[in-house]
């Protein structure tokens, strides 16, 4: 379809579902060059209009002003934000009623979560947000690229095919693929990445010419790293830049995509209940949508310094339906305060290290975070997929996946490594695997603790009893 007519019926279908983010994105596009006091006063207007909402409206945060016995004058600024609560899965799970908005004025839609954590949840998002939070940024942040919306786009994804092969599920699916072929957008289902599936997409990927490609990390990595061993040229798809999302990415699987697609990778970092939180431009930073939310960067209950881990805590100025203040995201980052060449004055985060389940459990007591492992795997270029299984406290299985022979020192050094790591009493099993299995969500998770799911599962019951 021609760009222009598929960039118009993709700003139709967003008005008639009341998503209009246009006039949202022309703010974004002015304020990501403004000085910085314009972007707080902006941000601090729409944070004291949310805490009057939240009182008046929202019988959790009306129920927590009340018990610390404070009013919404007393939140002056983000730094005043710290005397309420923050609020975790497990708050909204034990009861999200009291997270709505009395009356339900503000049009709203149920998003469910991805399940990533493999516990799914339908989160009430305002149409207006769906506007502000999803497509305005998403928009700005492929527009740094030169390739906005109507400009034709492969996507590697989940949504192609029912999973549970129900009736309802397979028409959603029908309806999906008809709304992205006028979009522009040829569908590649994250689940088909055999080789006869990969050599089909490829050959109409080269007749499509798409100029951007999206996809799941995990997804994208497969799909380049099947061309490779078919010996397919990945550069006559003519892409001009690939976007990753939804998962952390190796450097040994970007470089991978980069050097088989011959062009720049860049992250999209979000979620389903805040919208697009980080987007990557082409000087390799990668900008916090600052207008439309408040970030806190948390180490051990204090805020982060510049390079440290930390982890994550979200305030969305813009969600009325459902509003979230102070909501521990459950991911690290690493907070940096550098500026970007690029030149706006967004500010930047120098990565997203996982989610705060992402860790190992020691017999010892201790945990073994996942960006050691990644951080391990950095190291030996040779492997492009790993995961780390740990079934008992004192066992640990690493899996690994290479289009290359994987050298037995190298195999040697992930054993010697994680023992050390582990501590004394842990048989450390290295295994090399064909394949990697794939969540329903299409997504491939390289922590998988059941010891640490069964702790955290005790701790969110705990938190939800406290609530």
């Amino acid at each position: 379809m021609n760009e222009r007519v598929a960039k118009f019926v993709f700003d139709s279908i967003q008005r008639v579902r009341g998503w209009n983010y246009l006039p949202w994105l022309e703010r974004l596009e002015e304020l990501q060059w403004a000085p910085f006091h314009t972007v707080e006063d902006y941000r601090l207007t729409r944070l004291r209009a949310l805490i009057e909402h939240c009182y008046a409206r929202v019988p959790y945060y009306r129920e927590a002003f009340r018990r610390l016995g404070i009013v919404p004058a007393d939140i002056r600024n983000s730094g005043d934000l710290k005397r309420l609560p923050t609020v975790s899965k497990a708050t909204l799970r034990a009861d999200y009623s009291r997270f709505f908005a009395d009356g339900g004025q503000e049009a709203h839609e149920v998003w469910p979560s991805s399940g990533s954590t493999g516990e799914p949840f339908p989160f009430r998002r305002s149409k207006e947000s769906v506007a502000m939070n999803t497509f305005a940024p998403w928009s700005r942040g492929r527009r740094w690229w030169g390739t906005d919306f109507g400009v034709r786009e492969g996507l590697i994804w989940a949504g192609a095919r029912n999973v549970g092969n129900r009736w309802s599920g397979r028409l959603a699916a029908i309806k999906r693929r008809a709304s992205w072929r006028m979009k522009n957008i040829r569908l590649v289902d994250v689940y088909h990445q055999d080789p006869a599936s990969v050599r089909r997409t490829y050959e109409a990927f080269v007749a499509f010419e798409p100029a951007f490609m999206r996809g799941m990390a995990s997804g994208l990595y497969r799909f380049c790293a099947t061309l490779e061993e078919l010996g397919l040229d990945g550069k006559a798809i003519g892409v001009r830049a690939a976007a990753v999302t939804g998962e952390n990415l190796l450097q040994a699987q970007r470089s991978l995509i980069e050097r088989v697609l011959g062009c720049k990778t860049l992250v999209e970092y979000g979620c389903t209940e805040l919208g697009v939180i980080a987007y990557e431009c082409p000087s390799g930073g990668l900008h916090l949508s600052h207008e439309n939310h408040i970030f806190e960067f948390l180490t051990n209950g204090r805020d982060a310094r510049p390079g440290e881990r930390a982890e994550l805590v979200i305030t969305n100025l813009n969600e009325k339906a459902a509003p979230l203040v102070r909501y521990a995201i459950g991911d690290f980052v690493v907070p940096t305060d550098r500026a970007c060449a690029c030149g706006r004055t967004m500010p930047l985060i120098s990565s997203v290290d996982g989610r705060t389940h992402d860790r190992i459990l020691t017999p010892g007591g201790k945990e073994v975070h996942a960006m050691f492992f990644t951080h391990m795997f950095d190291a030996l270029p040779s492997i492009h997929q790993f995961r780390v299984v740990q079934e008992e406290v004192n066992a640990l299985r690493i899996e690994l996946r290479s289009n290359r022979t994987i050298a037995a020192r190298d195999i040697e050094f992930i054993r010697f490594t994680g023992e050390q790591a582990m501590g004394p009493g842990v048989n450390v099993e290295v295994v090399e695997v064909q394949e990697m299995p794939v969540t329903s969500s299409g997504k491939q998770p390289w922590i998988v603790s059941k010891v640490n799911s069964d702790r955290q599962a005790a701790q969110d019951r705990i938190g939800s009893q406290a609530d």
